[in-house]
């Protein structure tokens, strides 16, 4: 795990907007259901890589919920249950873990009235610009969350049913939303969509994935390629479980 973690370069991706989200998931699986299967060197380099996250989220000031869950579930795992490795290499993992939060907690985003007063913000864009770039948020849990952030938002997330129209239609197929809406005369889609959502679980979309290739068995990020002897050597996509479980069990 720690050549394969090593060779995609996976501390670095994290500042490639298109590489983030599905670090973060590996990353998530690993802290939250794996860490206890991991060796003092693959749970080191991990850490680097969870460090480069929290980084990341601070300098661009973005994703700073996401790094934050993960720092919660990684100091939860490394003191809970057993784990390989020295009890010294343990406690300084815990700490460095426990160093990262810290600055996560003391982080506090500007809010509109520590902006410049004669600059533009993002709420002072018209309302279907708002709208617009709403329903280019890739699921649920990112409309939620830009419904806490100002009352403008939340109203717009709260009574535009082209959102939740739009998020249903993104994940799930024609066939199954046809199958829990026909019978109904009158469809609220946020409704629908948590419906649907429990019944058929939802799309993951990644900008970039790793694949493996199919002749020389090599894992490589798409967008980048691979050296391999064969030139149309097809490749196949490749999750954040499946990657975990090739790493843990092959």
């Amino acid at each position: 795990m720690s050549e394969a973690f090593h060779r995609l370069n996976l501390a670095r991706a994290v500042t490639d907007v298109r590489r983030f989200n599905y670090i973060c998931k590996v990353v998530q699986i690993l802290v939250r259901d794996k860490l206890q299967n991991l060796s003092g060197s693959a749970r080191k380099i991990l850490l680097a890589i969870v460090e480069a996250i929290v980084m990341h989220s601070l300098e661009s000031d973005n994703q700073v919920k996401t790094a934050r869950e993960l720092v919660h579930d990684f100091v939860s795992g490394l003191y809970s249950g057993h784990h390989c490795g020295s009890p010294t290499l343990l406690f300084q993992h815990q700490g460095a873990v426990s160093g990262l939060g810290e600055l996560l907690t003391d982080r506090q985003p500007l809010t509109p009235a520590e902006s410049n007063e004669d600059g533009v913000t993002f709420l002072d864009l018209p309302r279907e610009v708002l709208h617009a770039v709403l329903r280019r948020l890739p699921d649920h849990v990112a409309l939620l969350e830009a419904a806490k952030a100002h009352e403008a938002l939340e109203s717009l997330v709260e009574g535009e049913r082209r959102l939740w129209l739009g998020l249903c239609r993104f994940h799930f197929t024609p066939e199954q939303i046809e199958a829990r809406t026909k019978q109904l005369d009158h469809i609220d889609w946020r409704h629908e969509f948590f419906e649907l959502k429990k019944y058929f679980g939802m799309r993951e979309v990644y900008a970039d994935m790793i694949h493996i290739c199919c002749h020389c068995k090599a894992l490589f990020w798409k967008d980048h390629g691979h050296p391999c002897v064969s030139v149309d050597a097809p490749s196949v996509r490749v999750t954040p479980q499946q990657f975990v479980d090739m790493l843990l069990f092959l």
